[in-house]
């Protein structure tokens, strides 16, 4: 099979080309594009070649939809809901994000007052339709909609998720008065209940929808022109998914270049064996952190973009604003900051020399040389080392430090941002960092991947093969996913697993259905259920698993002892009383090819042609010779005692004095913290 990943980053755009059959793989990077995200794919494209007429597979993680949230550049979205409900997304919840800064103030709604507007007609949270939808309340709707320059329409009625019936009558109104308006219902985009949460998600997927859609028939009527003839995918937070269910859906666009760096680290743990792993993606404008517990990725089932709520299941992955063009500048008060503001790709850091103003992170390394001005990109863009030192210079003059000292203080405070980050997804949930490896890929994670997991207490890194390109790289490692949920609050006891039986069974031919329309055959799809639980009174669950085939009357206690563990697990601790059940979900998955990988044959002597020049490097406060070492002429099994720095044409690794890196089976780079004094130790 012939594959191609594609990542667009806020300052590179990374592509991946893997021929299993010639065992060929290709990856690349092209300066990101903002203005039109499009053109980068194709230069990056072009660059590797641009013959597509063979390829089988195109897996795409894309930004359009957070980046129009972000700007602010979506759609006029008109809202229509049960009569009553119409200010459900100006209330929100009662909490405040921000406890102690008394200047915090809600999200602006995407939809402004004057365009929410209600409909007669009402479903109980049985799915008992009370009152049926009075069609001229949704003419009249549209006809303000039209007056408003209204775009696109969210439509979410009250217990929709419990039975759609209203809304569906409602969407075929809408298609039928105004085919050219954009639709969102949200029993397709969010079948669950919480009013709120529900709206807000309904309403974004209306807000991007029009910007998405376009974007990807953009995208694939150019690979079809270029005689494209396989399979687009696009990356979602459970998996890829085809074009036209993301364009139902567009929401699933979210986040979906780090969670293909997930999902490679997934892919990571089978094979190595370290299956409990943090992962860190260091961009150019972004740090990206996630758990790996068992070989397996943490999901949560809602996230918060820019303070809206999204009801959505996925990976569970932290950004900051902390990478390679993350702008340092000294505060008011004289303190060093760095980020969130970044260079990205236009300008980018000042020595790119395309005219950036401020210094950088990036600007800071090289100063300090880790990086070599000559190799960034391979050779490919040579760095201007005197307008690096020349911004650096100015920090120092504010700090009155040594200009090795101040970006070495850039370097740290960025370093520290990361570090806090990981200590709230890791520590921050109960789990200890001794027990995980913390695995380190985008173009500047191995700068300060040793230091963080020295901080952390953590016993080793892992930089996999590529790791400057990871995310694409890893996007072609996941399966198609389509993932269901309704809502089903029951107590356990009162369950009828024949009830239940008939939810996934619609579930699963509807799952079936969408898998075929995809080109999966029957023999590669599979069918996962779960149940979300909690006690009577809780606001938070957990998700267990349901076995498959037919649910037979003993069904009930298993699960309710599945329930009792995981909370134990969980919350450490767990109670007598009946659990309830809160969702069903069920994972239509549909099994791609996986990337062939193969073991390596150890060999201990390190080759003279891995050897480069050595270089001074300050670090610790000190300036002193560090190796260098080219990773391509590295074997499994060569040792390296640290201080080195390994090079390869995407990525740096920092190995620090008293730390070893070794080459595994799989040429991954293991970093070792010294065994002598750990952090936990001293």
């Amino acid at each position: 099979m012939k594959r191609i990943g594609v990542d667009i980053g806020g300052t590179f755009t990374d592509i991946v080309y893997i021929d299993d059959d010639a065992a060929i793989l290709v990856t690349d990077k092209v300066r990101s594009t903002p203005s039109d995200l499009a053109r980068a794919i194709f230069a990056a494209i072009r660059k590797i070649g641009g013959d597509l007429s063979g390829v089988d597979l195109f897996v795409h993680g894309t930004t359009v939809g957070l980046n129009t949230v972000v700007q602010r550049t979506g759609a006029r979205v008109g809202l229509i809901t049960t009569d009553g409900f119409t200010d459900v997304l100006e209330m929100a919840r009662g909490d405040r994000k921000e406890l102690y800064n008394y200047l915090w103030k809600k999200p602006k709604p995407l939809v402004p007052r004057s365009l929410r507007l209600g409909i007669r007609e009402r479903t109980d949270p049985l799915g008992r339709v009370v009152t049926r939808v009075h069609i001229e309340d949704v003419e009249s709707a549209i006809e303000t909609f039209r007056l408003g320059g209204v775009e696109s329409i969210a439509v979410c009625l009250l217990h929709s998720y419990a039975n759609p019936e209203n809304e569906i009558v409602t969407g075929e109104v809408v298609h039928r008065l105004w085919p050219q308006a954009e639709v969102s219902l949200s029993y397709r985009v969010a079948r669950e209940f919480r009013e709120y949460e529900r709206t807000s998600t309904t309403v974004l997927d209306a807000y991007i929808k029009r910007q998405v859609a376009g974007y990807l028939g953009q995208v694939t009527g150019r690979l079809r022109g270029l005689g494209f003839g396989g399979q687009v995918l696009i990356v979602s937070p459970s998996g890829v998914l085809g074009v036209h269910a993301i364009q139902e859906k567009t929401i699933a666009t979210f986040a979906s270049g780090p969670i293909g760096g997930v999902s490679g680290a997934v892919h990571l743990a089978e094979l190595t064996g370290y299956r409990n792993l943090v992962t860190m993606d260091v961009g150019g404008t972004s740090f990206d952190v996630s758990l790996v517990k068992d070989a397996q990725p943490v999901i949560r089932h809602r996230f918060e973009l820019l303070g809206y709520p999204v009801l959505m299941p996925g990976m569970d992955i932290r950004p900051i604003g902390a990478g390679g063009g993350s702008i340092a500048r000294v505060d008011a008060g004289g303190l060093l900051t760095v980020g969130p503001d970044s260079a990205g790709a236009e300008p980018g850091p000042m020595c790119y020399g395309l005219g950036g103003t401020e210094p950088t992170v990036t600007d800071a390394a090289l100063v300090n040389g880790l990086i070599d001005p000559a190799f960034f990109l391979g050779g490919e863009i040579k760095l201007d080392l005197e307008l690096a030192r020349e911004g650096i210079g100015r920090i120092a003059t504010r700090l009155g430090l040594s200009l090795p000292a101040a970006a070495e203080g850039i370097l740290t405070v960025a370093r520290d941002n990361m570090t806090a980050a990981t200590k709230e997804i890791l520590t921050g949930q109960g789990h200890d960092p001794r027990e995980f490896s913390l695995v380190s890929y985008g173009g500047a994670g191995g700068i300060f991947a040793a230091g963080i997991a020295w901080d952390m207490s953590m016993p080793r890194v892992i930089v996999p093969p590529t790791p400057g390109v990871f995310s694409a790289r890893g996007m072609l490692t996941m399966d198609l996913v389509h993932p269901f949920v309704q809502t089903y609050v029951r107590s356990l006891e009162t369950v009828d697993p024949a009830e239940l039986m008939d939810v996934y069974t619609g579930m699963e031919e509807e799952g079936r259905r969408m898998l075929r329309e995809e080109r999966i055959p029957a023999a590669a799809m599979s069918f996962v259920r779960s149940l979300d639980m909690c006690y009577e009174g809780q606001g938070h669950y957990v998700e267990v698993s349901v076995p498959g085939g037919e649910l037979g009357e003993d069904v009930r206690p298993a699960i309710a002892a599945s329930f009792h563990a995981l909370h134990r697990v969980r919350y450490g601790h767990c109670m007598q009383a009946t659990p309830k059940t809160i969702n069903v979900r069920l994972k239509a998955i549909g099994k791609i090819e996986q990337v062939a990988v193969k073991r390596e044959t150890a060999r201990a002597e390190v080759s003279p042609r891995a050897f480069k020049p050595s270089r001074c490097v300050y670090a610790g406060g000190e300036l002193s010779e560090w190796k260098v070492l080219d990773r391509g002429e590295l074997a499994p099994g060569n040792t390296i005692e640290g201080p080195a720095i390994v090079e390869e044409p995407h990525h740096v690794t920092a190995v620090p004095p008293g730390r070893t890196v070794a080459i595994d089976a799989f040429r991954n780079l293991i970093v070792s913290l010294p065994t002598e004094e750990r952090p936990w130790d001293r």
